[in-house]
Order: C-alpha cells, then sequence, then structure tokens
C-alpha cells in the first residue's frame, strides 16, 4: 500500500511538473541569465486528496496553491536543472490588503518545488511577488505576476 501511495505521489507532481511545464509554454516563467522561475497558481482543489494528505493541505474551493520551481540552464544540458533555494513572497489584492507566504520546500529525486496556500475571495485579481534566491546565490530574482482565483 505505502508503494502505491508513493507511487501515485510522485506522479501526481510529476503532472503537476508537466502541466506547469505546458502552461509555462504560454511563459508562466520569468528568465534571469542561467536561471528561470516558473510558478503556477491554482484552486487547491486541483490536487488529488492523497496527495493534498501528504503534503498536508487543505482542499477547499476558496484555497489558493501556488507552486514555484527554480532551474538553472547549462549549454551541456538538453534541459534545465531544479535547484535548491529559498522562495519568499507577497499576496496583494486590488484594494490593497496584503498577505505573506510561506513556502514549503518539496524535494523529489529530480525535482525541487516551493508551495503555499492562501485564502482568497472568488474572482478577485491578486497581484504576486516572489523573491527566487537559487541556494549558493547571494542574488534574489524578483518574479510579479497577477492572476484571478476562481472558486470551484
Amino acid at each position: 500500500m505505502k508503494i502505491l501511495m508513493n507511487l501515485t505521489l510522485t506522479l501526481m507532481l510529476s503532472l503537476t511538473a508537466s502541466l506547469a511545464l505546458a502552461v509555462n509554454r504560454g511563459e508562466q516563467k520569468q528568465v534571469f541569465g542561467d536561471y528561470e522561475v516558473h510558478y503556477i497558481g491554482l484552486n487547491s482543489t486541483f490536487l488529488t486528496p492523497d496527495v493534498a494528505e501528504a503534503y498536508g493541505i487543505t482542499r477547499s474551493g476558496s484555497l489558493g496553491y501556488l507552486s514555484i520551481s527554480i532551474l538553472k540552464n547549462d549549454k551541456d544540458a538538453a534541459l534545465p536543472t531544479a535547484v535548491a533555494g529559498k522562495v519568499t513572497g507577497q499576496l496583494r489584492n486590488l484594494i490593497g490588503q496584503s498577505k505573506e507566504l510561506e513556502f514549503k520546500e518539496i524535494k523529489e529525486t529530480n525535482a525541487v518545488y516551493y508551495i503555499s496556500t492562501f485564502r482568497f475571495d472568488d474572482g478577485d485579481m491578486y497581484n504576486i511577488r516572489l523573491q527566487a534566491t537559487p541556494e549558493g546565490q547571494k542574488r534574489s530574482y524578483d518574479v510579479k505576476f497577477s492572476q484571478r482565483f476562481y472558486k470551484e
């Protein structure tokens, strides 16, 4: 049973990564020299109950979910490589209310994700500002984007 659950978790996180990469084809990433910061925001109900439970995330129609990855481009590699680092951020609605985001690091064999959740009001637009610092680097990269979240 434990093997099946681990396989399910790996598959779901791989699916999240694949979805993130597919969405990133629409440029949900920002490039900073050799580094890329990929981001995706979803309703937490996108996560399966098993994955949400494994990572301590409550599934709720009014709970947003952010997944951030830092990748490093190496001219000798075919694809960018996931790297560890530090991610901090703030969420601000259009009337100026803000919330500090707390990110949890998830490491897998070839992937590192930083996830955070937050409550949102249905249909509201949120401005999200992230600071991503790759491990071993002094420089932080500022990532800014806006997204509307909907209850499901």
